[in-house]
């Protein structure tokens, strides 16, 4: 019986394991590979650095400009300092709407 399964039985073709290795490699190159996925790094501090160093700018152009053109008289007045306040309170507001942006980011993922 054994014989007779044996003598029936297909021989592999001697470059059967050459065939299947190109095949294996053909296909896992072609499969897309996974790219791993990374986390921006979004900072607390960079966040505070850019947007506040913009409004430090600005606040400082501000002062420039009002010294050269009113005097100092005007940085000592009133309408001097509500322009800074309302300038700081718009650019805190701006950061607060980027950390809020970023928080409702990271819950959705």
């Amino acid at each position: 019986m054994r014989e007779l399964i044996q003598t029936t039985g297909k021989k592999a073709p001697e470059n059967l394991q050459y065939r299947i290795m190109h095949q294996i490699e053909a296909e896992h190159a072609l499969t897309p590979k996974k790219v791993p996925v990374t986390k921006k790094s979004v900072s607390l501090l960079r966040d505070l650095g850019n947007i506040f160093g913009v409004m430090y700018i600005l606040l400082a152009a501000i002062v420039g400009g009002a010294y050269l053109l009113l005097g100092e008289a005007f940085l000592q007045s009133p309408q001097f300092w509500g322009t800074v306040v309302l300038v700081s309170l718009i650019f805190s507001l701006f950061w607060l709407i980027t950390r809020l942006d970023y928080h409702l980011r990271e819950k959705r993922k």
